[in-house]
């Protein structure tokens, strides 16, 4: 149903007040209004403040529309002219993309929305970021990061990292340090860390390390190592460690990490750990996508040797892979 009308070659009707300076627009399926690319200022109201949608060329900012629209012609994405302050559920922080729940609570902000390129390099970027600090009450945080995530009441969800930044994290095992970043519970309690470095640690079933060697940093909402509530390891990937069950019927089953090519050289070979999750409540564990009872199971660790050439964490001081795969 089209919740927009065309007013002339250059004006929209929308749900949010007229649009003028439209270069273009876009339509979801049904023909709802998606998006508007825009070339002359306009204001758009929102819980966040008066925002100033992008509306000039620029060679550093990512290409995109300028103001995005839900089904029902609600704001969700506002990429801004300029860095401006916005107001947050945590204050007011510098911003220059802000995303929307539907229901018009402020989903996700990004400090810098620029594009990595021959011409805009990283280090360029980071020039105009700038370092914040949160008191998560289990830890103090100080980095530069790349973005926020909320929680519709407002709560910190995520808390992404720059490219480069590293934070110490205290965590129920301990410290651990990621260079990508965290995920809390609405309640504020840790959720999830990517660990920087492969971390070793005590498991219902013994000792395995937690380390994702496909995280590349888009976001830190959901991260190879996670717990409970209550401070217990919920699930962790593993890319070091093979583990052998034999199941109830004394059946020997073996769950390794997988091997495969390098996405952009053949004649290298990568890793794919393996999630493990922990059930306390009803004392099973799931190994992919196999469920275990950790009563009438029998558990094996033993190290994974992967073959050939592969990424490890020590490559990555030399390697501009994954920030490449990020950007691209």
């Amino acid at each position: 149903m089209q919740n927009y009308m065309v007013l002339d070659a250059k004006t929209l009707q929308t749900p949010y007040g007229i649009l003028g300076g439209v270069d273009s627009f876009l339509c979801h399926p049904n023909g709802e209004l998606s998006g508007v690319i825009l070339s002359e200022k306009n204001m758009i109201v929102t819980q966040a403040g008066e925002l100033i949608p992008a509306y000039t060329e620029n060679g550093r900012r990512k290409k995109k529309p300028s103001v995005e629209f839900d089904r029902q012609g609600m704001v969700v994405s506002v990429a801004l002219e300029e860095q401006q302050e916005v107001l947050t559920p945590i204050g007011e922080l510098p911003v220059e993309l802000i995303k929307f729940y539907s229901t018009g609570e402020t989903h996700r902000i990004f400090i810098l929305d620029g594009q990595i390129s021959g011409f805009w390099t990283e280090e360029d970027e980071r020039e105009l970021n700038i370092s914040l600090t949160f008191d998560l009450g289990f830890a103090e945080l100080r980095a530069m990061i790349n973005g926020l995530c909320f929680y519709k009441s407002g709560d910190i969800k995520s808390i992404t990292l720059y490219p480069g930044e590293r934070a110490a994290i205290r965590t129920p095992i301990g410290t651990v340090e990621t260079k990508v970043g965290l995920s809390l519970y609405e309640s504020g309690s840790l959720k999830s860390v990517e660990p920087a470095e492969p971390v070793l640690l005590s498991t219902p079933i013994g000792r395995l390390t937690a380390y994702d060697p496909d995280q590349i940093g888009i976001n830190a909402d959901s991260n190879s190592l996670s717990f409970t509530e209550n401070g217990e390891i919920k699930a962790l990937i593993t890319c070091d460690h093979s583990i052998y069950v034999q199941t109830e019927e004394e059946v020997m089953k073996k769950h390794s990490p997988h091997i495969k090519p390098h996405p952009l050289y053949d004649e290298i070979l990568t890793v794919s750990g393996i999630k493990v999750e922990f059930f306390p409540d009803s004392g099973e564990i799931m190994i992919e996508n196999d469920r275990y009872n950790l009563e009438s199971c029998g558990f094996t660790i033993e190290p994974f040797v992967r073959p050939g050439m592969h990424c490890s964490p020590s490559d990555c001081a030399n390697c501009s892979l994954c920030n490449k795969a990020m950007r691209e």
